[in-house]
């Protein structure tokens, strides 16, 4: 039998989940102009670090900062369109998804059946290994062979994982994901053409600005928005009161508003991400797109009662490794 007490609290989250499904109504013309504004001004700053490199390639490393930026939400554009949720068109998200996987070195519908299943599983032991950051129980690590406890070591230093891994996912696993637990033709086809689009678009810079463009500025503004990425997706689970349970009590509403930040950030860098620091109401509905993220949070105060983070809450963050079973949190290895 559901008790009276857990009987409101199923209430209480239906009210929430119906409270913010109106806002999951994309709008065509702002999505226009969001796209329009991002890969404009992004053209206007990688224009600007190619005509840098003859003045001082400080200036060009300068410029490297926002001009990574905007190709990170160039990829949260990318990441709203996998969930049908950029705009209204389901055939038109699909199509500027895989345009901007070029941009991204992502391709669009690998990516968007590997993270479609981190949102449907976030937080299940269970349900592990597919669109997320490998994370063991401490359990789990002390039955590792030493080989393996030392890998995992290396894994989750930050340093390996921002630079090191950015470069491995990006520029080699998107490539050639033979990983691949979703495998179809139209999966392999969309990873063919974005590789030879990217192709297209190294030959292209090569041909007309020379390698030393390639080298020294568009490569830079690759590895960068990668590492952003990269670390931005790390902070959005890994933290000390985060949510993880086996399925058996596993609960999506809990995953999402107990096991997904919350992250308050002044307005330009919220903005910069796409409001993607949000990300409670985003594992709560996905198919709200980014531009109506902060206009449902100031809607409905519910979605504020979570604790909230901010900058210096980030290194905390990348210490923590280890799931710890009894206590419910993550821990570093300095616990084991």
């Amino acid at each position: 039998m559901i008790n009276q007490e857990q009987k409101r609290s199923a209430q209480e989250e239906r009210s929430i989940l119906d409270s913010i499904s109106r806002f999951s109504v994309p709008d065509n013309k702002r999505a226009l102009l969001e796209i329009a504004f991002t890969l404009g001004a992004f053209a206007f700053f990688f224009s600007l670090m190619i005509y840098s490199l003859g003045i001082s390639y400080w200036l060009t490393l300068i410029l490297l900062i926002p001009t990574a930026a905007l190709l990170t939400r160039t990829f949260t554009i990318q990441h709203d369109c996998g969930h049908a949720s950029y705009f209204s068109s389901l055939k038109v998200n699909n199509f500027t998804g895989s345009l901007l996987g070029i941009m991204t070195l992502t391709p669009y519908h690998y990516w968007r059946r590997n993270h479609r299943y981190h949102h449907t599983f976030s937080g299940n032991l269970d349900r592990r290994g597919i669109g997320d950051l490998d994370t063991y129980t401490i359990d789990e690590y002390k039955s590792l062979p030493a080989y393996r406890k030392l890998w995992y070591r290396i894994y989750r230093n930050p340093v390996f994982m921002l630079i090191v891994g950015s470069m491995v996912v990006f520029g080699i696993k998107h490539r050639l994901p033979l990983d691949n637990p979703f495998n179809s033709i139209k999966s392999w086809t969309n990873i063919m053409i974005t590789n030879l689009g990217i192709g297209v678009v190294i030959a292209s810079i090569v041909y007309f600005l020379g390698w030393e463009t390639l080298l020294l500025v568009y490569l830079p503004v690759c590895v960068l928005a990668s590492i952003i990425g990269i670390a931005l997706f790390f902070i959005h689970h890994q933290y000390e009161d985060t949510y993880w349970a086996l399925e058996d009590k596993w609960s999506h509403f809990d995953a999402a508003l107990r096991g997904s930040s919350y992250f308050e950030f002044a307005k330009f860098p919220s903005w910069i991400i796409s409001n993607i620091n949000l990300h409670h109401i985003h594992h709560l509905n996905g198919r709200i797109p980014f531009y109506r993220l902060r206009e449902c949070l100031e809607a409905i105060p519910g979605l504020m009662e979570v604790p909230k983070r901010t900058f210096k809450d980030i290194p905390n963050c990348f210490r923590l490794a280890l799931w710890d079973e009894k206590r419910n949190m993550l821990v570093a290895f300095s616990a084991v």
